[in-house]
């Protein structure tokens, strides 16, 4: 790969932390829990991006507002359709929008899809990489940004002494997994004949399921014998069990529903340079994005 390319991979980011939440909480003081440590996940990357212009930082930056996003979708009920913190989180997500163009442009520069292309196609790229960085570095910059910041801050004091129903967070958590879970198991066999659009929206689903387990997985046991001894070992030779494990499982589903869209995406990047990504079998992506659905449906759910 060209040496032009530096995306400050070997910054350390602030990676997401273990939730603490107990089965005796309200559901909005576990909702306000999860949202603290989302925040706090994406505003400590965003001011070390402001810095670095790292990969890792912009990465996890976009990771911890996706995550508070996913929070307020499973903890919906309790939160209501006009609640404050509903609109400040999709503020946040409607500014953070073009974090995703930069987000693409990194993982085409650091893939192997680069390797042997061409001196000029590699340098437009990463031009187009600074650019891009230059857009995000302007929207954290702008006041609208800092509004919609304070404004999530504001909307989190008031969370747990909301009107209405608060039931047991326990009783919440099993709800909304099993809510998410119908919408990316439940599918497994209908995904080959689904629409691509459709199959993004059971990737959405499943990304949620998947935060939903991370988020809930200390109201749950965690040793090997939990979710019928599920265990598994990653690439990194992390030994995941219980409710961790399971959250593994609905990441390959995820990634495997995702390879057809990574590939368009490389595909119209590498064009706005004159060049093209080798193609790839899309119905044998599509299969893998089945076969991973169906694993993760052949597995009991731990909340139930």
């Amino acid at each position: 790969m060209s040496a032009l390319v530096d995306l400050g991979t070997d910054a350390l980011p602030r990676k997401a932390r273990p939730i603490s939440l107990s089965a005796q909480m309200s559901a909005r003081t576990a909702f306000a829990a999860v949202a603290t440590e989302c925040t706090e996940h994406w505003r400590t990357n965003e001011a070390r991006l402001v810095h670095s212009r790292a990969m890792p930082h912009l990465h996890q930056t976009r990771v911890g507002i996706r995550r508070l996003r996913c929070a307020v979708s499973l903890f919906r009920p309790v939160l209501g359709k006009q609640s404050p913190v509903v609109e400040a989180a999709h503020a946040i997500r409607e500014l953070a929008l073009p974090f995703g163009h930069a987000r693409d442009l990194d993982v085409l520069l650091a893939g192997e899809v680069l390797d042997g292309r061409h001196e000029r196609e590699v340098a437009a790229l990463w031009q187009a990489r600074e650019s891009a960085y230059d857009e995000v570095l302007h929207i954290l910059g702008r006041p609208r940004w800092r509004r919609a910041s304070a404004h999530i801050d504001r909307a989190l004091l008031g969370v747990p002494w909301l009107l209405g129903d608060d039931p047991p967070v326990g009783e919440l958590a099993a709800s909304a997994l099993d809510k998410r879970w119908r919408r990316v198991a439940g599918q497994h066999d209908h995904i080959a004949e689904m629409s691509p659009a459709d199959r993004h929206r059971v990737r959405i689903e499943a990304k949620k399921l998947r935060y939903g387990c991370e988020f809930f997985a200390s109201l749950y046991p965690q040793g090997s014998d939990a979710g019928g001894g599920l265990r598994v070992v990653t690439s990194s030779g992390e030994v995941l069990t219980g409710p961790l494990a399971y959250a593994w499982y609905v990441e390959d589903v995820q990634s495997a529903l995702g390879a057809v869209n990574d590939h368009h995406i490389a595909d119209t990047l590498l064009r706005s340079v004159g060049a093209r990504a080798p193609e790839v079998d899309e119905a044998a992506l599509v299969e893998a994005g089945v076969a991973a659905c169906e694993r993760l449906a052949a597995i009991e759910p731990f909340w139930r």
